[in-house]
Protein backbone atom coordinates (compact mmCIF):
# COMPACT_ATOMS: atom_id res chain seq x y z
CA UNK A 1 0.00 0.00 0.00
CA UNK A 2 2.82 2.38 0.85
CA UNK A 3 4.45 1.85 -2.54
CA UNK A 4 1.30 2.62 -4.55
CA UNK A 5 0.64 5.81 -2.59
CA UNK A 6 4.22 6.98 -3.03
CA UNK A 7 4.06 6.09 -6.73
CA UNK A 8 0.97 8.30 -7.06
CA UNK A 9 2.72 11.17 -5.24
CA UNK A 10 5.82 10.73 -7.40
CA UNK A 11 3.60 10.82 -10.50
CA UNK A 12 2.10 14.12 -9.34
CA UNK A 13 5.58 15.49 -8.69
CA UNK A 14 6.72 14.41 -12.17
CA UNK A 15 3.67 16.06 -13.74
CA UNK A 16 4.39 19.31 -11.90
CA UNK A 17 8.06 19.19 -12.83
CA UNK A 18 7.17 18.70 -16.49
CA UNK A 19 4.75 21.63 -16.32
CA UNK A 20 7.32 23.93 -14.74
CA UNK A 21 9.99 23.05 -17.29
CA UNK A 22 7.81 23.26 -20.40
CA UNK A 23 5.17 25.96 -19.90
CA UNK A 24 5.77 29.68 -20.26
CA UNK A 25 2.58 31.46 -19.29
CA UNK A 26 1.86 32.49 -15.71
CA UNK A 27 -1.22 30.42 -15.03
CA UNK A 28 0.17 27.09 -16.20
CA UNK A 29 3.48 27.73 -14.49
CA UNK A 30 1.69 28.65 -11.29
CA UNK A 31 -0.51 25.55 -11.30
CA UNK A 32 2.52 23.37 -12.00
CA UNK A 33 4.26 24.84 -8.95
CA UNK A 34 1.16 24.13 -6.89
CA UNK A 35 1.16 20.52 -8.07
CA UNK A 36 4.83 20.25 -7.05
CA UNK A 37 4.10 21.64 -3.59
CA UNK A 38 1.09 19.40 -3.04
CA UNK A 39 3.03 16.33 -4.18
CA UNK A 40 5.74 17.04 -1.61
CA UNK A 41 3.14 17.55 1.14
CA UNK A 42 1.49 14.28 0.09
CA UNK A 43 4.83 12.44 0.21
CA UNK A 44 5.58 13.78 3.68
CA UNK A 45 2.10 12.87 4.90
CA UNK A 46 2.31 9.34 3.51
CA UNK A 47 5.73 8.82 5.06
CA UNK A 48 4.63 10.17 8.45
CA UNK A 49 1.54 7.95 8.44
CA UNK A 50 3.59 4.91 7.47
CA UNK A 51 6.10 5.59 10.27
CA UNK A 52 3.34 6.25 12.83
CA UNK A 53 4.22 9.90 13.39
CA UNK A 54 0.74 11.39 13.46
CA UNK A 55 1.21 13.78 16.39
CA UNK A 56 2.20 16.69 14.09
CA UNK A 57 -0.98 16.69 12.03
CA UNK A 58 -1.60 20.35 12.96
CA UNK A 59 1.65 21.29 11.26
CA UNK A 60 0.50 19.53 8.09
CA UNK A 61 -2.78 21.46 8.19
CA UNK A 62 -0.87 24.72 8.60
CA UNK A 63 1.25 23.93 5.56
CA UNK A 64 -1.90 23.22 3.54
CA UNK A 65 -3.45 26.51 4.69
CA UNK A 66 -0.30 28.41 3.72
CA UNK A 67 -0.31 26.70 0.32
CA UNK A 68 -3.91 27.81 -0.20
CA UNK A 69 -3.05 31.39 0.72
CA UNK A 70 -0.07 31.26 -1.61
CA UNK A 71 -2.33 30.03 -4.42
CA UNK A 72 -4.74 32.91 -3.86
CA UNK A 73 -1.87 35.42 -3.87
CA UNK A 74 -0.47 33.94 -7.07
CA UNK A 75 -3.83 34.21 -8.80
CA UNK A 76 -4.10 37.84 -7.70
CA UNK A 77 -0.65 38.57 -9.13
CA UNK A 78 -1.65 36.86 -12.38
CA UNK A 79 -4.88 38.86 -12.60
CA UNK A 80 -3.06 42.14 -11.91
CA UNK A 81 -0.35 41.43 -14.49
CA UNK A 82 -2.97 40.46 -17.04
CA UNK A 83 -5.03 43.59 -16.38
CA UNK A 84 -2.08 46.00 -16.42
CA UNK A 85 0.14 44.58 -19.14
CA UNK A 86 -2.38 42.51 -21.17
CA UNK A 87 0.12 39.62 -21.40
CA UNK A 88 0.22 36.20 -19.78
CA UNK A 89 3.82 35.18 -20.49
CA UNK A 90 6.60 36.24 -18.11
CA UNK A 91 8.99 36.84 -21.04
CA UNK A 92 6.78 39.60 -22.45
CA UNK A 93 6.06 41.28 -19.11
CA UNK A 94 7.97 44.50 -18.60
CA UNK A 95 7.93 47.32 -16.08
CA UNK A 96 5.50 49.41 -18.11
CA UNK A 97 2.11 48.46 -19.51
CA UNK A 98 1.88 47.79 -23.23
CA UNK A 99 -0.37 50.07 -25.24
Amino acid sequence: MFETEMLFAFGLFSLGLYGVSSKRDFLRLFFSLEILLNAVILMLGITAHYLGMTQNIVLAYMVMILATLEAALGLLIFAAANKIAKVVTPDELQGEAHE
